[in-house]
């Protein structure tokens, strides 16, 4: 479960029960109610599935799982594979940048640590701890950058 707070507009999330919707169903996060009225199933959300034109349907909090990342999900996304399994990373900026930046997604046991670091300097900045795919997103979000995910 995720509360609506935790989400914006343009998450991935997967149903984890049989409701408006099939479970299994992967779908884009349309709108998000945090009201009193949705308050005791930690809010609601308009939900599209992402495999065909549907219209968004209402989904409770408490119907919805976060989708775990992985490196095929980081791949798939133009992250590069520095270390196999382990470590991979995207460029923030043009070559021509004089301080180019990248995005660094390392593998720290069980969850994603995810860093801006520079290529001539040997500093970085942790970001956050990430497990989530709708987690990379609000750092791409947040950083300008695509945040439209490919699963």
């Amino acid at each position: 479960m995720i509360k609506a707070e935790d989400l914006r507009i343009g998450d991935l999330v997967i149903v984890n029960e049989n409701c408006s919707l099939e479970q299994g169903t992967i779908g884009k996060v349309s709108e998000v109610r945090s009201t009193p009225l949705y308050k005791e199933n930690e809010g609601s959300i308009g939900l599209k599935p992402i495999l065909n034109d549907r219209w968004p349907w209402g989904v409770l909090c408490r119907n919805i799982d976060p989708i775990p990342l992985t490196p095929e999900i980081l791949k798939k996304n133009g992250l590069k594979e520095d270390v196999v399994g382990e470590y991979y990373t995207k460029p923030l900026d043009n070559e021509t940048h004089p301080l180019k930046r990248y995005l660094s997604v390392e593998r720290k046991s069980d969850n994603w640590a995810v860093f801006i670091k520079y290529r001539i300097f040997h500093d970085c900045a942790l970001l956050r701890k990430i497990q989530h795919v709708h987690e990379l997103q609000h750092i791409l979000w947040a950083l300008g950058e695509d945040a439209n995910i490919k699963l």
